[in-house]
């Protein structure tokens, strides 16, 4: 299993070589890290499921245009207008609010009992997490890589950076609803239209084609697909040392948003079905 998931193979391989562990620890984290990213890839079918389930079945029903000519080739993106109205129209922002929320342990218990990774890379990804809820403290740049479309290919990149992490109750958490209180008004929540738009966009590059997005090429890669050489996120950002290759666990960050997004998206889909299901039965009764 060499397909690593990542532009900065080489960066991974040399500083798993460096790193202080002893050596069968290191085989066994540097082999769990590859069977979760493994697990992961095989998920993606999924999601692309449900968003063509989505659009196939819902769009004509709530008048959404879409451009799917062909059936058997759906356009997954023209999912987002139809959850969009599904999100601001059969949930209260409330409700909506109340699905992106993760606590910090509910992470590694994913890692545990979805992908059956105990072994020392479940400690590994501990302090990963740990980095992350407080990676604002860190002084690291974004994770994701530079996209080869600005404002077209950027998914990861802006859920990075709307994803917050609070430590009084919510744990991460995305603020897809906000609480507006005007003078001599009572309290109202709202959509934060935004937010959902990037949660949506993200929702649907879930789907692949790629587990995590690359950087632009600048020239042809290699025989082995390696094109570490072209990762300006991975070097210049002050998350890693070229020289001694120590780890900076960027991918493993980059690995646990990606598990946080799907858990929200999880969840939504959920929502979604339990009250598309309901819709049917009530039409069925009448």
């Amino acid at each position: 299993m060499s397909d690593l998931e990542t532009d900065s193979k080489t960066h991974e391989i040399n500083a798993a070589k460096a790193s202080p562990w002893p050596e069968d620890m290191r085989d066994q984290i540097w082999g769990d890290r590859l069977l979760l990213r493994f697990k992961m890839k095989k998920e993606m079918k999924v999601y692309r499921a449900f968003l063509e389930e989505v659009v196939k079945d819902d769009a004509a029903s709530k008048n959404i245009v879409t451009n799917n000519d062909d059936e058997t080739n759906v356009a997954i993106q023209d999912a987002i207008p139809i959850l969009h109205h599904f999100c601001t129209t059969q949930l209260s922002p409330h409700e909506l609010g109340q699905i992106f929320q993760l606590q910090r342990s509910g992470l590694t218990e994913i890692l545990k009992s979805k992908y059956k990774i105990t072994s020392a890379y479940a400690i590994v990804f501990c302090a990963v997490v740990e980095q992350l809820s407080n990676f604002n403290h860190t002084g690291y740049g974004v994770d994701a890589p530079p996209c080869c479309n600005s404002g077209v290919d950027d998914e990861e990149e802006l859920f990075e950076t709307v994803l917050n992490y609070s430590s009084r109750g919510q744990g991460f958490n995305l603020v897809v609803a906000e609480n507006i209180i005007e003078e001599d008004c009572e309290e109202e929540w709202k959509v934060n239209q935004e937010t959902l738009g990037i949660f949506l966009k993200r929702m649907i590059s879930l789907a692949g084609p790629t587990l995590l997005a690359r950087a632009a090429k600048a020239a042809d890669d290699d025989d082995n697909n390696d094109d570490s050489s072209n990762d300006g996120a991975e070097n210049g950002d002050g998350q890693t040392n070229s020289s001694n290759n120590k780890p900076s666990f960027r991918s493993d960050r980059r690995v646990a948003r990606l598990m946080i997004a799907r858990y929200w998206a999880d969840r939504l889909i959920e929502k979604y079905r339990s009250m598309q299901g309901q819709g049917v039965d009530n039409q069925s009764s009448t």
